[in-house]
């Protein structure tokens, strides 16, 4: 078992009433599995707050707003496997529309 922790931010604590949860997976368990667990746990109505899809010039893109362990799961050399990443003990994974702040 792997034992890692979810925090949830902007519209998506509007649906879990969490600021964080604590899960207990499979091992083996990918972050893109976790994601479609976590669909189904509280609802399809989260997807769109999970995933952004759509088309770029014609071709169709589904990416993931997630961060595993401080850390955009897009980023290549982070996560080579991207959503094929598989989980282990204390991961953290963020989810949720996160700012950036800047100067005035």
């Amino acid at each position: 078992m792997v034992k890692i922790t979810c925090k949830y931010f902007s519209t998506l604590y509007t649906f879990t009433k969490k600021d964080e949860e604590l899960f207990e997976l499979a091992d083996g368990t990918t972050v893109d599995g976790f994601l479609d667990s976590l669909i189904h746990k509280y609802g399809s109505g989260i997807t769109p707050h999970v995933y952004s899809e759509g088309f770029i010039e014609g071709n169709y893109y589904k990416t993931a707003s997630v961060y595993l362990n401080n850390k955009r799961i897009q980023w290549v050399q982070d996560f080579p496997d991207g959503l094929r990443t598989k989980l282990k003990n204390n991961d953290i994974i963020i989810l949720g529309l996160i700012m950036g702040g800047g100067s005035h």
